[in-house]
C-alpha cells in the first residue's frame, strides 16, 4: 500500500479533529505542541500553524543593529526625556502611588503662608553663612518639585542663575507656570528641566555645567529606593563633579525611619531597602572618605516644623586644592652634572 506524506500543518489539523493519529500516515515532521517556543531568544515559531514549506521568519538582533537607524548617534536629550515620569507611577486601593517621591502637593504641607522670606532651609543657610551664600552664584536644585526653592533662591537670595531639575515632567510644567506667573523673574536666571540627575548630560552651550552651590534636599531616599547603594554613590559622585572647587554641596537626607515607613510602597522598593548597606547615618563619612568632600557644618531644623520634616541640613565643600594642583606649572627636570 502506498503511503502518503502530508504536510505537518495539515496533519496537525486532522489530528486535532480526530483526536488520534492515523496509522497509515507518516508525517514529514513529528507533531509539535501548540504553544510558542522561543528559539535562542531571537524569534518565535508558532508550531502547528507554520506554512507547509517553511516557517515564520524573524530578523536576528545582530542584523537589526546594522540598520541605518541603529547607527545614528545617541541623543542625550532624548534619553533624558524618556527617563522622566509624569504623575503617580501606579494606583493602590484607589490612591495614587508615588514611587519617586514626586508628590504634586509637597510644598503645600512643607511650607506655611508665613514663610514670606523664602524657603526656610535657604533662610537657615543665609543666617549661618551670610547673605552672600547664594548671591551671584550658580545653583543646581536637584529634585526641585514645583520649583519653589529654585525660584526662592533667585528672588529672595539673589542667585545669578538657578537650574531646577526634577524627574517628573508634570512638576516641571507646574514650576514653569509658577515662574511665568511671577513675571519679574527672568527665564535667564531660572531654568527648569525634566531630567534624571543620574543620566542627563548636564551640558550648556556644549560645555559641562558646574555650579557654586548644589542643593540636594529630601532626595536621597528616593534615589536609594530606585537604584540602591549604586545609585546613591553615583548621585554623590556626580554632585562632586558638578560642584566647582570651593563650592558647596547642601544635603538634606531623610532619616532611616522614613525609609522604613515608606518601604512597602512597592515590592521593588521593599527589596531595595533590604539590600541597603549605606544608611543615612553613614552619609557624612561616605561623602568625605569615598567621594572627596569636606565637612563644613550641620544645621538643625526649626522646632516648629512637622515631625516628618525635622531633617538636618548637612553642608559639604569641594576642596580648592584640586584646582590649585591643576594650575601649578609642571616642574622642569633637573640637568644632570657630568662627572669631571
Amino acid at each position: 500500500m502506498n503511503r502518503v506524506q502530508i504536510p505537518s500543518a495539515e496533519l496537525g489539523t486532522r489530528a486535532m479533529a480526530k483526536g488520534t493519529r492515523s496509522k497509515h500516515l507518516i508525517p514529514a515532521q513529528p507533531l509539535r505542541p501548540l504553544e510558542p517556543r522561543v528559539l535562542n531568544g531571537r524569534g518565535m515559531r508558532v508550531l502547528g500553524f507554520v506554512p507547509a514549506h517553511g516557517s515564520l521568519v524573524t530578523k536576528p538582533l545582530a542584523a537589526a543593529e546594522d540598520t541605518p537607524s541603529a547607527k545614528r548617534p545617541e541623543d542625550p536629550a532624548r534619553n533624558c526625556e524618556a527617563a522622566s515620569v509624569k504623575g503617580p507611577s501606579a494606583w493602590k486601593k484607589g490612591k495614587p502611588l508615588y514611587a519617586h517621591g514626586n508628590y504634586g502637593s509637597y510644598y503645600s504641607y512643607r511650607h506655611s503662608p508665613e514663610d514670606v522670606q523664602g524657603d526656610r532651609r535657604l533662610v537657615a543657610l543665609s543666617e549661618r553663612f551670610g547673605n552672600d551664600f547664594l548671591k551671584d552664584k550658580e545653583v543646581l536644585d536637584i529634585g526641585c518639585n514645583s520649583g519653589l526653592v529654585s525660584i526662592s533662591a533667585a528672588c529672595h537670595f539673589s542667585a545669578r542663575r538657578v537650574l531646577g531639575m526634577d524627574l517628573d515632567s508634570g512638576l516641571i510644567e507646574a514650576a514653569e507656570e509658577h515662574l511665568r506667573s511671577l513675571g519679574g523673574v527672568s527665564s535667564r536666571s531660572v531654568e527648569f528641566r525634566a531630567e534624571d540627575i543620574l543620566t542627563c548630560p548636564l551640558r550648556r552651550h556644549d560645555q559641562p555645567e558646574r555650579f557654586d552651590v548644589v542643593l540636594c534636599l529630601s532626595v536621597t531616599k528616593w534615589i536609594h529606593f530606585a537604584h540602591g547603594d549604586t545609585g546613591l554613590h553615583n548621585l554623590f559622585k556626580r554632585c562632586f563633579k558638578r560642584t566647582r572647587p570651593g563650592g558647596y554641596f547642601v544635603l538634606e537626607p531623610q532619616e532611616w525611619g522614613s525609609y522604613k515607613k515608606k518601604r512597602h510602597l512597592t515590592r521593588e522598593i521593599r527589596q531595595s531597602v533590604a539590600n541597603i548597606q549605606i544608611r543615612p547615618e553613614d552619609f557624612e563619612d561616605y561623602l568625605q572618605n569615598a567621594i572627596g568632600f569636606e565637612k563644613v557644618d550641620v544645621i538643625e531644623p526649626p522646632g516648629d516644623l512637622p515631625p516628618n520634616f525635622q531633617r538636618r541640613l548637612r553642608i559639604f565643600r569641594r576642596p580648592l586644592e584640586e584646582e590649585e594642583e591643576v594650575q601649578q606649572p609642571e616642574a622642569k627636570p633637573r640637568k644632570r652634572k657630568r662627572a669631571a
